[in-house]
């Protein structure tokens, strides 16, 4: 098994690299104050300056602290696979099945699997939340997401 100290410092210097991309990207556009309002760059710069200052001092912690044991046990990993899987599932599902399908589908399992819900308050809940997203997404704020087979039929 890893060491926890291990992954603690793999997992900063991750964040660090992602927070010096971040950096780059912004760098690439006007990072100023405009007449307008802050132009393009300025959010993302500073964003990525906060998550490098706190991935340095997360290394440099994790560095310093003798973590002891074991990152994980089996039977935690197990418990992070459940959610993990089922949600990876999704993802990949949506390029065929939609946004809205996968989506009530996911959330009916996952009431059902995690939350002790019955078969049926599981689908209606999956089946409400997804007319929800429909509705707020397509209809309000006039954003599609990704159709699948049901919408399609349905003529959206």
């Amino acid at each position: 098994m890893l060491s926890r100290r291990s992954l603690e410092i793999s997992t900063a210097a991750t964040l660090a690299a992602f927070a010096g991309a971040v950096i780059a990207g912004a760098l690439q556009l006007d990072t100023g104050w405009a007449s307008t309002g802050p132009q393009s760059g300025y959010v993302p710069l500073r964003l990525g300056a906060m998550l490098l200052a706190v991935s340095l001092l997360l290394l440099v912690q994790a560095a310093r602290t003798a973590s002891p044991g074991t990152f994980a046990t089996r039977e935690q990993l197990a418990r992070c696979l459940a959610l993990l899987l089922p949600t990876l599932v999704m993802v990949f599902a949506m390029a065929w099945l939609g946004t809205y399908l996968t989506a009530a589908v996911y959330l009916a399992f996952m009431a059902r699997r995690h939350g002790g819900l019955g078969w049926g308050r599981a689908a209606a809940l999956g089946l409400v939340a997804s007319v929800v997203t429909f509705l707020t997404f397509e209809l309000w704020f006039g954003v599609p997401l990704a159709k699948g087979p049901i919408e399609t039929w349905l003529g959206y």
